[in-house]
Formats: structure tokens, C-alpha cells, sequence
């Protein structure tokens, strides 16, 4: 205190400021150091659900591998029987038959591409009556890859057993009509069984050699092709069966001929072309 009664204070001021800055950066420090702990521990974390997401997603895709490789022995299995079974056996030198397939499903086995689906051709002969016919069926089972390709094996299975028991003589003495009209009638049940699972459209049908007559069944199958002089058009006008397999499609059996000229071509294909008869 001095003569005049005034007392005198330290100037403490500057040094409150500069402590309170030093403690709000030892606490920014501090949070900054548990910030980038939180951050290092997260990395790690990261990098772990990185590395077990990583093996995850590695299994998964030896696993699938390994279902596509038995999807393709599968695929493989059912083409090696159907190839077989869809053939061009016409011998005739009055009426030739030529096909073209292009399945809608390709698929790689051992290095090799093969394709498989419901599209199947078949041509053969038969003697009916003491006449020649060339006999061809062109069908389009309902389905995709495996399941389509059941249709077919199906198909060409029974189609070819028909035209085994048709060379021997006791099945000869009959009509082409009635020829037609038992072939279909006996797919249809076969198909028919399958209880709405197999469905197939075809067109099914006999040429004379002779004399060109074509007598043929479309069972829901595109509309039949001539091509003839250089101009194409449809030798069909409307539906009148379903696909093989529906239930009493066979009261609705139309059996329809056609009278070829000599330098007619006819085209039959599925919905897709993807097996044609020329």
C-alpha cells in the first residue's frame, strides 16, 4: 500500500488468457490423440472384415464354379444323348431334306462349345402301301436349355422308335393318313403324361416321292413356307392344334396336304428358326 492508499495488483490477465488457450489445446490434443486410436483401431477392424468379406467372396465363387462345371457335365450328358436322336436320315434321291439348328443355349465342356435346347429335326423313309414317302418331324419343346432338351430327348426318342417299327412290313400296309394320325396320337400321350410339365409344337409329316404330295400335322408350330419361283409364302391360314401334350388336343386333329411341283422348296422352323427344315 502506498502513501496515497492505492493498491497494486500483479497483471494477471495476460496469464489467464495463456492458460486457458494451453488447456483447451491439451484437450483438443488429447481428443485428437483418441480420435486417431478410434481411427487406427477402425482401419484394423476394416481390414480384417476386409480380408474375412474377401475370403467369402472367394469360397462363393469356387462354389459356383464348381455348380457350373456339374451344370455343363449335365448339359453335356443330355446333348451326347439327343445329338443322336435328331438326324437327317432321308436317302431319298427325289425328295432332299437339309437342316439347320442353332440352340439357344452354348455351353463350354473340356475346352469344346456345345449348344443345347428344345429344337430337334428328324427325317427318315418309310414304304407305306407299297409306296415311298420321306417322313421328317420338326419340334420345338417348350423350355429353355435343360428343360427344353428334355422335351426333345423325349421327342426323338419315341420318333424314332415309330420309325424303327415302321420298316417292318406288318406296320407297312397302311395309309399315309393313318400313318400321320397314330404317330401323333401316340406322342400325344407320352406327352400328355407329363402332366402339363412338357409341352412340344411340331410339324410332322410324309412326302411321296412320286408324286410330291405333302400330308403333314402343325400342332402350334410357325406356319409352314413355299418358296417357289423365287417367291415365299405360307402354305397355312390358321391354327387348328396345340402343342403335343395338352389335354384333348387330339379332337382338334387336322391332317392337311399340300401338292409340291417340281423345284418347291418348303421351309419349316421354330418360332425362332433356330432348327430348320429345308
Amino acid at each position: 500500500m502506498g502513501a496515497r492508499n492505492v493498491f497494486v495488483f500483479p497483471r494477471l490477465v495476460g496469464y489467464s488468457f495463456l492458460f486457458f488457450i494451453l488447456s483447451i489445446a491439451t484437450i483438443l490434443a488429447n481428443k485428437f490423440v483418441r480420435l486417431n486410436e478410434e481411427v487406427e483401431e477402425l482401419n484394423l477392424g476394416l481390414e480384417k472384415k476386409v480380408e474375412q468379406r474377401t475370403e467369402e467372396l472367394r469360397l462363393s465363387l469356387e462354389q459356383v464354379n464348381r455348380l457350373k462345371v456339374q451344370q455343363d457335365a449335365d448339359y453335356f450328358l443330355t446333348s451326347l444323348l439327343i445329338n443322336p436322336l435328331s438326324s437327317n436320315k432321308n436317302t431319298s434321291e427325289v425328295i432332299k431334306t437339309e437342316f439347320y439348328t442353332k440352340q439357344k443355349k452354348s455351353f463350354e465342356f473340356k475346352n469344346r462349345t456345345y449348344e443345347i435346347g428344345g429344337d430337334i429335326l428328324i427325317s427318315g423313309n418309310v414304304k407305306l402301301c407299297g409306296k415311298k414317302y420321306v417322313v421328317f418331324v420338326n419340334g420345338d419343346a417348350m423350355g429353355k436349355s435343360i428343360q427344353g432338351a428334355g422335351g426333345a430327348l423325349v421327342l426323338g426318342t419315341v420318333f424314332n422308335t415309330i420309325l424303327t417299327r415302321s420298316s417292318i412290313s406288318l406296320y407297312q400296309n397302311k395309309q399315309p393318313e393313318k400313318w400321320l394320325e397314330e404317330a401323333f396320337l401316340e406322342l400325344q400321350k407320352i406327352f400328355e403324361s407329363f402332366d402339363g410339365s412338357m409341352y412340344i409344337s411340331i410339324v410332322l409329316g410324309l412326302v411321296e416321292e412320286n408324286t410330291g404330295l405333302l400330308y403333314y400335322i402343325n400342332a402350334e408350330h410357325p406356319w409352314t413356307v413355299l418358296y417357289r419361283n423365287g417367291v415365299a409364302c405360307y402354305i397355312e391360314e390358321e391354327l387348328t392344334l396345340r402343342k403335343i401334350g395338352i389335354p384333348e388336343n387330339e379332337e382338334h386333329l387336322v391332317i392337311k396336304n399340300f401338292q409340291m411341283l417340281p423345284g418347291d422348296t418348303i421351309v419349316i422352323g421354330s418360332d425362332r428358326m433356330e432348327g430348320t427344315i429345308f
